[in-house]
């Protein structure tokens, strides 16, 4: 299998609309929506080409768009971000999001020099919290559902 993180590009949008518009998937988006007009994907993509603040890349598997990987709301200062991540029904199952999220792990922490990586998941998205945890994500108390993995952890 051929794996890659690389920027997003204007074509990807095609298999971006298939989790958008996929209620199982969309239903676990908490504060960041997608955007969902074709417009508003292209402003989303652009913006993603030049944002220091929020890196969002593409998963390539055999040279197709399977999801997105990012680090959000980047905070250079207190050294924080928040991570996220989207993949087509098509790739789950086969270790991909486990890669993906290994590479902008290592990256936030190794290059970037992040010392915390929070994320946001509903409390009913099990399968989630449960891939979350396996990366060493705790769960934090002041927020119900947010998890936090800070830079004790070995990647």
């Amino acid at each position: 299998m051929d794996f890659k993180l690389r920027s997003l590009k204007i074509e990807d949008i095609e298999y971006m609309f298939e989790f958008i518009e996929d209620e199982e998937i969309s239903s676990n988006f908490i504060f960041t929506r997608y955007p969902y007009s074709k417009k508003k994907m292209i402003d989303f993509i652009k913006e993603s080409w030049e944002s220091k603040e929020n890196l969002h890349y593409a998963i390539e598997v055999n040279k197709e768009y399977a999801g997105t990987v990012s680090l959000k709301n980047i905070n250079y200062i207190d050294r924080h971000a928040e991570y996220a991540i989207v993949l087509r029904k098509k790739y789950w199952g086969m270790g991909i999001s486990t890669k993906a999220t290994g590479e902008i792990l290592k990256y936030g922490f190794n290059a970037i020099n992040l010392n915390k990586i929070y994320l946001n998941v509903l409390s009913t998205n099990k399968r989630a919290i449960r891939f979350y945890e396996k990366f060493g994500f705790k769960k934090k108390g002041f927020l119900e559902n947010m998890y936090i993995l800070t830079e004790d952890i070995v990647i």
